[in-house]
């Protein structure tokens, strides 16, 4: 009988270990401590207001995941933690990391969640239900689309766009990327009332209040306004829908732009055959656990449907990781 290693199934069992850990010391402000100076077990244990025992076993652990270095019994943050951990930085990922707190418990549930076929908790939560989870979902994309965002606008061109409807936009950080980069666009974030009220307070922000609006806008529910747009972004929204809702969404987008707009596609998405890759296999059995209809779609079967209702596909862009987004530019033919 040939011998298999099992260590893959309990590195895959264990693999919790290290997310539980982050975000704990997040949740605790472990990294916000030991940024004003380097600290003693027993100085972060009282800042935290902490036991030093089970704090001494946090900081052996964040030292183990080399976020945390220690130099003559002071703890100082590693530059991966002084970089993406501490509050308040330019490219703190905080307020992500704290959106995946209020996600961890629910994937706990995942067994019920596949033989229910629905999320065990109400998605509404996030989107107006309750205003702190709201905020922190908000605030959540927008620090992750910040990362995201930059290699995104990079690509997508909208050199001859005036007026873009950036649906389901949430947070707006992509119109707003967009709009440093293009003097001339207007950008109209398009997103339920809940949360373009965030949306609006971070535009102030970026500074890009005069370029992007942020309206609220149901797209189960709302059109398009006719004419009023030349171009349209569908980003990080359609792995929360099942297809026949993206059909739904690229319809009014057919219907309300003119010949020769383009419309840019950015998400996660699947291979062709649907197995893989990891991450965008991962990525849609989140979906399943935060949401009534997530999953994720590849390019093929976008691009099909956009060509039922008239889109040339212009091309297609692949993120590498950690991005892991793909992009499809189509343009309005008929």
């Amino acid at each position: 009988m040939t011998y298999l290693d099992p260590a893959p199934l309990v590195s895959m069992a264990t693999a919790y270990w290290n997310s539980a850990t982050l975000i704990a010391a997040v949740k605790l402000g472990v990294f916000d401590v030991i940024a004003q100076g380097s600290r003693s077990l027993e100085e972060i244990s009282q800042a935290l207001n902490c036991d030093s025992i089970a704090t001494d076993a946090l900081l052996t652990a964040l030292l183990a995941l080399e976020l945390l270095e220690r130099q003559d019994s002071q703890y100082i943050n590693a530059p991966l933690a002084s970089t993406y951990l501490v509050s308040g930085q330019p490219q703190s990922l905080g307020g992500a990391l704290l959106y995946n707190a209020d996600v961890y418990p629910l994937w706990g549930q995942l067994a019920e969640v596949v033989q229910q076929g629905d999320s065990v908790k109400d998605p509404q939560a996030y989107l107006g239900g309750d205003q702190e989870k709201t905020k922190r979902f908000v605030y959540g994309m927008h620090h992750r689309a910040l990362g995201v965002g930059r290699a995104v606008s990079a690509i997508i061109d909208l050199t001859d766009v005036q007026h873009l409807a950036d649906i389901g936009g949430g947070p707006g950080t992509y119109s707003a990327l967009l709009s440093q980069k293009y003097s001339q666009l207007k950008a109209d974030v398009l997103d339920l009332p809940a949360v373009v009220g965030v949306a609006q307070e971070i535009m102030t922000q970026m500074g890009a209040d005069e370029q992007v609006s942020c309206v609220p806008f149901d797209y189960y529910q709302d059109s398009l306004t006719l004419n009023k747009y030349d171009g349209a972004l569908i980003s990080g929204v359609l792995h929360r829908e099942q297809p026949e809702q993206v059909k739904s969404m690229f319809a009014s987008v057919a219907q309300a732009l003119p010949i020769g707009a383009p419309l840019w596609i950015s998400d996660v998405m699947l291979n062709d055959d649907r197995s893989g890759p990891l991450f965008g296999a991962m990525f849609a059995l989140n979906m399943r656990v935060l949401a009534h209809d997530g999953r994720c779609h590849s390019v093929a079967e976008q691009s099909a449907w956009l060509q039922e209702l008239g889109f040339e596909i212009v091309g297609t862009h692949h993120l590498p990781p950690p991005i892991n987004y793909t992009l499809i530019h189509a343009k309005k033919v008929r």
